[in-house]
């Protein structure tokens, strides 16, 4: 009987050759999750157990996958980041899970087990070949665990299926009958030249795009530099003369010859030198991909599904709309997606985009004529558990005393706003009705009580789920704070539901148009100019506004503010008429000059001025006073603030005064104390 000592279980290891059929419990592999089956190795006094192939690995290997260095077989993947994937199938794991794989820490490359036994490998048969595309020998793989979602084809950019030329040190895929594509062709829709295959889109004075679909290059291109024309991989592969889809009831049948110029019916952008497809009985002329747009689609923009149209009829003819997603105008003599309940319309290609399509919409006989439907998951349970009393006003029922979520007494609403009160969920000041709990003074908005605990978010295609925190940073407008935030289910980020609740479409204080959010466009804020190139932002799409742009920061600044060595409080200003052009445009905090087209607070009856960030601070809406338990201190810390009687308290681990916001310890005799960027800097770096 023959044992095996292995270094993963403290047990001998029994080699069992039959396969065991008269044990009716089904095993499964430690090393690699899968079923036993064949010869196995078992440890007799418990349930472990290894296929023999599996038991027998070397604990170090030269692998062709990664031939810079050795790969460690190891028992299961260090816990340095929670999840990990295998560097050849993309396949995803939990790191810490029982479960073999071999690694290069240096080069953070992982194989895991499937990967590293393939037939090729076990059997030596591992072609290598040369590409004139790519700068290393290719591994020839015929059966591979490659997910066709995780890796595409360099020169199709088409999902990886079947077998494949590859070189996972660089993540250069090709397929095999892209691998074996000829240098040069004759195609019929460029006959005066040959074109050449080129594995990158050459140099060109403009955008370049592809004559057959109008997009812009992607991987491999057959190319005539005499005419600058160019034809995408995947084209050359699939040049249908006729084409059916389930979105249109005709077919559509491709042109003789190109196009000098046409405009396509269903998504309204130019064709110039394109061959188009025609449905000869609607009289529609259209780009090969826009065959298959769905007629109905979700979009993260929007509450309602919405549907593509050809072209629209309107009793008084409007030939140009405003899209609402991007700046640019719609021509409504061509292609777009609409909400017709809401006068709603986009570009098809803003549709379409990435991070605003969500999922088609199948239509059945049941909702085809339904023009409004609210997406199931828009709004989950309300954060109020329970309604204690109601009153009746008019038509409308009230609720005026609650139970939240986050608060364990009663809540009543009040109207009598008589001094300075701020929301526990938004930490923004109170000045219309809102319910406070008379023991604790635990005060919310009535709108930000009513906030639904599970929801989504215009710009997300993910849902989100209201928490409480005692401070968090709010990913749009970047400020620390304290009380209600939404998380993202998928991400774990969070955001204030100050920032959350404003829509993509609004008027603002300090611009006389309407300002749209624009995901796509990169901008310098108008109001703080801080230097810094942003991604996305609220912007005016008029051409006499200059690009107008806000970003979150601005956009949810309050509209009054108390600084702490100011009697009054400070109102906030668009535009400084007074000391336009005088030297006195200086902030009386910091003493820096302002720039007098830039937002400002101002104090009207002392006449003091200051740069809006330099009122708020970093910490704004941190909630002080509030006590919590944390892991690098025995006793209980408050949030304190600087003032006159914490001038010049130094911190305890950095030994520097504390500047504007640090924790103090409650314990009578404690004298610990943490500023609040180094209490920061300990949960970046420990979790604590």
């Amino acid at each position: 009987m023959k044992k095996l000592n292995h270094f993963t279980h403290p047990h001998p290891l029994v080699l069992v050759e039959e396969e065991m059929d008269w044990i009716s419990i089904i095993y499964y592999c430690f090393a690699c999750q899968e079923r036993v089956e064949g010869s196995s190795y078992n440890c007799s006094e418990c349930d472990f157990c290894l296929h023999k192939s599996c038991a027998e690995l070397p604990t170090e290997i030269n692998h062709p996958f990664h031939p810079s260095h050795r790969l460690i077989l190891y028992e299961k993947r260090p816990e340095s980041h929670p999840f990990y994937r295998c560097n050849s199938c993309r396949k995803r794991y939990k790191s810490g899970e029982e479960l073999f794989v071999y690694r290069c820490s240096s080069c953070d490359f992982d194989l895991d087990l499937r990967c590293v036994l393939l037939p090729n490998l076990i059997t030596g048969d591992f072609p290598k070949l040369k590409h004139f595309s790519h700068q290393h020998s290719l591994f020839f793989i015929q059966n591979h665990y490659i997910e066709p979602q995780d890796r595409s084809c360099s020169a199709c950019e088409e999902p990886i299926s079947g077998p494949v030329y590859c070189c996972f040190d660089c993540q250069f895929f090709l397929h095999q009958k892209c691998f074996e594509l000829p240098p040069t062709i004759i195609h019929p829709s460029h006959r005066k030249h040959s074109l050449t295959l080129l594995p990158n889109p050459p140099p060109h004075p403009e955008k370049c795009s592809c004559h057959l679909c109008t997009k812009a290059y992607k991987g491999f291109i057959y190319y005539c530099s005499l005419c600058e024309f160019g034809i995408m991989i995947k084209y050359i592969f699939s040049d249908q003369k006729v084409i059916e889809n389930k979105h249109h009831e005709h077919s559509f049948a491709l042109a003789p010859r190109p196009s000098s110029s046409f405009i396509c019916d269903a998504c309204g952008t130019d064709g110039k030198y394109c061959i188009p497809y025609v449905c000869s009985a609607c009289d529609i002329a259209v780009h090969k991909d826009c065959i298959a747009l769905p007629r109905k689609i979700w979009i993260t923009r929007h509450d309602h599904p919405v549907s593509h149209i050809y072209y629209f009829l309107e009793e008084k003819e409007v030939k140009k709309r405003g899209c609402r997603i991007c700046p640019n105008e719609i021509n409504t003599e061509y292609g777009c997606y609409h909400c017709p309940g809401c006068d709603y319309f986009v570009h098809v290609d803003c549709a379409m985009d990435k991070d605003i399509f969500v999922q088609e919409y199948e239509v059945t006989d049941e909702n085809q004529n339904l023009t409004q439907i609210n997406l199931g998951w828009l709004i989950g349970e309300s954060s109020i558990t329970r309604v204690l009393k109601e009153k009746k006003i008019g038509e409308e029922v009230i609720a005026i005393e609650i139970e939240h979520f986050n608060h364990g007494c009663k809540l009543v609403l009040c109207d009598d706003v008589k001094d300075e009160k701020c929301c526990d969920g938004c930490r923004r000041s109170i000045s219309t009705s809102f319910y406070h709990c008379a023991e604790c003074n635990y005060i919310l908005h009535k709108q930000c009580a009513e906030l639904p605990r599970r929801t989504r978010h215009w710009a997300f295609k993910r849902t989100f789920t209201l928490k409480s925190f005692i401070y968090t940073r709010c990913s749009f407008c970047c400020f620390y704070g304290s009380g209600l935030f939404y998380r993202n289910d998928a991400n774990g980020w969070d955001y204030c539901v100050s920032c959350f609740v404003i829509p993509d479409t609004l008027t603002t204080k300090g611009h006389r148009h309407q300002v749209f959010f624009d995901h796509r466009f990169t901008f310098k804020c108008s109001i703080c100019d801080d230097g810094h190139q942003k991604k996305g932002a609220f912007i005016c799409r008029l051409k006499e506004c200059d690009h107008f742009s806000l970003d979150y920061t601005c956009l949810t600044s309050p509209n009054t503010a108390q600084y702490k060595y100011d009697e009054h409080p400070l109102r906030l200003t668009d535009c400084d008429n007074i000391h336009h052009h005088s030297d006195q445009c200086v902030c009386d905090i910091c003493e820096e000059s302002r720039d007098p087209n830039e937002w400002f607070y101002y104090c009207g009856i002392c006449d003091n001025s200051a740069h809006f960030l330099c009122v708020l601070g970093k910490y704004p809406f941190v909630k002080l006073g509030l006590t919590h338990k944390y892991g690098f201190h025995e006793h209980p810390l408050t949030f304190v603030k600087k003032d006159y009687f914490h001038d010049y308290l130094k911190c305890s681990v950095c030994d520097k005064y504390c500047k504007e916001v640090f924790l103090k310890c409650t314990q009578s005799g404690c004298r610990y104390v943490i500023d609040w960027e180094c209490r920061l800097h300990i949960h970046r770096s420990t979790g604590l």
